[in-house]
């Protein structure tokens, strides 16, 4: 199997470093030499394909079957060199006497082959397969390949004789040292092939060849190909240069959606419409003339929202253009032309850019209807992911975030001087988890959010957070602060009843603001009281 398995790692090195030629997807390899080429490797793979079945066959003691193999193993050898022979002339473009004798010594010593090959099946010539299934080369096999080695070394020596007599021309020194090598590489394993006739050595030498072939010629060629087309590309943009230079200028100066584009002469005022939409062409303006400043501020009259009309005929005045131009490069405003009966917004742009006959004023209206309306929506999508970050799910006031949020503003406040008064009111639910464990959640959700409207209810004038499962905080300002002793005995009251009713009981505790600490330490005293109260609660005996 070891015979086999050379082949097919051959047929795998050939298939992966010539995919670019054997597919060609491109259509870089469609000349001549190639199209010889490709077939020269369609060849040896079907060559690789044989041998490595050869080295199967061989192992399976069928002496019929390995004749069959054998003797498609030769005609696939003949046709090889047909190709190779051909590829080489072609390639070196090398139309002297040689190159014909050397064709033709190819084509004849490979139709010799496969004469002898098909003979053989009549006349033991070549070869035998005696009946142990055993393979013994017969004379004429060894005339035959000797024959071989001595057209590969001719063609060697007349390569390397080429290079000496060339110089030192690199395009060409390539190509007949890429040549020379492999011809070189092919005869010194076919003379090991006379003494090891049982190794794979015809598959070696071809994907050695193959190979140095790819490296040396595919990747010069590649290269100069590489370069044909970069100086291609290069000619190409010289001549386009100059028919392009003013065009790209114009469009590079304004970049965009445009309903229109003019080319205006700043002195004169004459313009010329160098592109427009069927949308724009509606408006009727002209094409063409004069005086595009006054023409331009007589006709937006018909076509723009009363509500940009005024700043539009204020701003849009030659002076004003071509001195922010000159502070800032670009003249841009922003307003809506009335389109199907609907506002559309547009933007105006002007740009200056240097032109063979002096500066033009390049001049686009913008469609920019659906970046300002993409604008609006994110716009309100943000608000409301703000609104909804900032309040309670359940119950609809703020949450914990949000009063963290009003806790720095607090301080911020304080130091700046704008508020010197506040409490903070810490209230806790009670029995939450009975009523979860007792009545399921949905019950539990609908004690939350009832003990949340009592808190409401209670402390009307001031913001109210829900900051944990079963606990919510007020900040207390204003009239609240000022009645918050009063609120405080409200909520007392509340929880006295609710515990002769089995009601919602709220513990609670309020701190005050005593005019050096910071919210967090309001806070903290607010809770501790809460605590104290929730203790209470609980000892007290309901009734």
């Amino acid at each position: 199997m070891f015979y086999s398995v050379i082949g097919i790692l051959a047929l795998l090195v050939l298939l992966i470093e010539n995919q670019d030629i054997l597919y060609d997807k491109a259509g870089a390899f469609k000349t001549r030499p190639w199209m010889i080429y490709r077939q020269f490797l369609l060849s040896v793979m079907g060559y690789y394909c044989i041998d490595a079945l050869w080295g199967i066959v061989n192992q399976l003691d069928n002496p019929p079957l390995l004749f069959a193999v054998t003797t498609i193993y030769f005609i696939a050898m003949a046709v090889g060199i047909i190709f190779w022979s051909h590829y080489v002339i072609v390639y070196m473009d090398d139309r002297n006497s040689f190159g014909q004798v050397l064709i033709s010594i190819g084509h004849t010593i490979a139709t010799t082959i496969i004469l002898i090959s098909i003979i053989n099946i009549f006349l033991p010539v070549l070869f035998v397969i005696d009946a142990n299934g055993i393979y013994q080369a017969l004379p004429v096999r060894y005339v035959v390949l000797v024959i071989q080695i001595l057209v590969l070394l001719i063609i060697s020596v007349y390569a390397f004789r080429a290079i000496r007599h060339i110089g030192k021309e690199k395009e060409t020194n390539g190509k007949y040292l890429a040549v020379a090598l492999f011809g070189l590489i092919m005869a010194i394993f076919l003379i090991s092939q006379l003494w090891l006739p049982y190794l794979p050595l015809y598959s070696i030498a071809y994907m050695l060849g193959t190979c140095l072939l790819h490296s040396l010629v595919i990747g010069n060629e590649k290269e100069e190909y590489r370069k044909r087309v970069i100086e291609y590309e290069k000619q190409q943009a010289s001549q386009r240069v100059e028919q392009e230079h003013i065009a790209y200028k114009r469009i590079n100066s304004l970049v965009g959606n445009f309903f229109c584009v003019y080319v205006v002469v700043p002195e004169t005022g004459m313009y010329r419409e160098i592109s427009s939409t069927e949308v724009f062409k509606r408006f009727n303006i002209p094409p063409e003339g004069m005086e595009f400043f006054e023409v331009s501020r007589e006709l937006i009259r018909n076509i723009i929202s009363r509500d940009d009309l005024d700043r539009f005929l204020a701003v849009f005045t030659k002076d004003n253009i071509l001195e922010e131009i000159r502070n800032e490069g670009l003249f841009a405003m922003t307003y809506r032309l009335i389109i199907d009966d609907e506002p559309h917004f547009v933007q105006i742009k002007a740009a200056m850019v240097e032109e063979e006959d002096g500066d033009k004023l390049i001049v686009g209206v913008h469609d920019i209807h659906s970046f300002v309306k993409q604008e609006e929506a994110y716009a309100k999508l943000l608000a409301k992911a703000q609104t909804m970050a900032s309040v309670d799910g359940l119950t609809g006031v703020k949450n914990k975030y949000s009063y963290l949020d009003h806790e720095q503003r607090i301080d911020e406040m304080i130091e700046a001087g704008h508020i010197n008064s506040y409490g903070i009111v810490i209230l806790d639910v009670n029995d939450l988890k009975i009523i979860n464990d007792t009545k399921g959640h949905q019950a539990g959700d609908k004690y939350i959010c009832d003990a949340c409207k009592i808190i409401c209810d209670t402390f009307k004038r001031s913001p109210v957070f829900r900051i944990g499962g079963d606990e919510f905080a007020v900040i207390v300002q204003g009239e609240d602060y000022f009645a918050l002793d009063e609120l405080m005995e409200k909520m007392h009251e509340h929880n006295s009843q609710a515990q002769k009713e089995h009601g919602i009981v709220i513990a609670c505790g309020m701190a005050k603001y005593d005019g050096n600490e910071p919210a967090c330490s309001v806070f903290k005293r607010a809770d501790k009281e809460m605590y104290d109260n929730k203790k209470k609660l609980k000892e007290k005996p309901t009734t």
